[in-house]
């Protein structure tokens, strides 16, 4: 190092050697100026911090007396408002907070097992977006794959979803549901069983519930015990799984089927 050179120092705050009075790469050292503190300047008042005792008692009790005049103002002018406007801000405060409870699932719309009643009258009405709305959305996305596939029209597809109703039933089967129980919730062990064989398993609140559907028409009319297993999804329920206890074969049913089984037999 030459005579007369600055020595090297090495910055506290980043490590880098600079010269001079600050850090040239992260400004350790340099003057930093304040707005507040010049405008205190300017005005005369003392930053609290510098202060004496008596002066912050002073100070304090200036500002406690300023925020309450404050506060007397706002309260002058909220009595002001008229009753219609003051019946309008309630009512908005209190849709912003139903709407948050549905985006929640907090409440939901529509009766829990509503959505059953849906599901079986859209089987009914071949009504395909009935059929899949009544459904959780990633049962929806896989009849919908499965509709894109076959390259059919929502109608087509029904009337191939309905086929063995018509067949058992008549074409102009109807379906009638009735309600036997409670929803019940999903106990912990049941939900960890479901996870286990389904792909559907973001579900929230799942329940189960019995049910008993009759289908009817020309041909003849039957009963069949199911469960119902619905949850919420979106502020509403939908339908994640129905198990059906299989309708029994009458007689004459069985001795066909042992008929056409003797028949291939020979």
């Amino acid at each position: 190092m030459k005579h007369g050179d600055e020595m090297a120092k090495i910055c506290k705050s980043c490590g880098a050697e600079y010269k001079g009075d600050y850090c040239d790469k992260c400004g350790y050292g340099r003057e930093v100026t304040s707005k507040a503190l010049e405008k205190m300047k300017k005005e005369g008042q003392k930053p609290v911090r510098f202060m004496t005792a008596e002066e912050k008692e002073a100070y304090y009790a200036k500002l406690k007396e300023k925020q309450a005049g404050a506060k007397k103002g706002k309260k002058k002018k909220a009595a002001k408002i008229s009753g219609r406007k003051l019946a309008v801000v309630l009512l908005a405060a209190a849709v912003i907070v139903v709407v948050g409870l549905i985006s929640t699932g907090t409440i939901t719309l529509g009766s829990r097992t509503k959505v059953i009643e849906r599901y079986f009258q859209a089987i009914e009405d071949r009504d395909y977006d009935g059929f899949v709305s009544a459904q959780h959305s990633k049962l929806r996305k896989e009849y919908d794959a499965d509709l894109s596939e076959l390259g059919v029209s929502k109608e087509k597809y029904m009337d191939k979803f309905c086929e063995d109703l018509v067949g058992m039933y008549g074409e102009d089967f109807k379906v009638s549901v009735e309600i036997l129980s409670d929803p019940v919730k999903l106990s912990e062990k049941e939900k960890a069983e479901w996870a286990l064989i389904s792909t559907v398993t973001d579900l929230k609140d799942p329940h189960k519930v019995d049910i008993k559907a009759t289908f009817s028409g020309s041909i003849k009319t039957e009963e069949a015990d199911l469960t119902a297993y619905i949850s919420k999804q979106a502020g509403s329920w939908k339908i994640f799984y129905i198990d059906a206890t299989p309708i029994p074969f009458t007689e004459e049913e069985m001795q066909q089927g042992v008929d056409s089984s003797e028949q291939e037999s020979e």
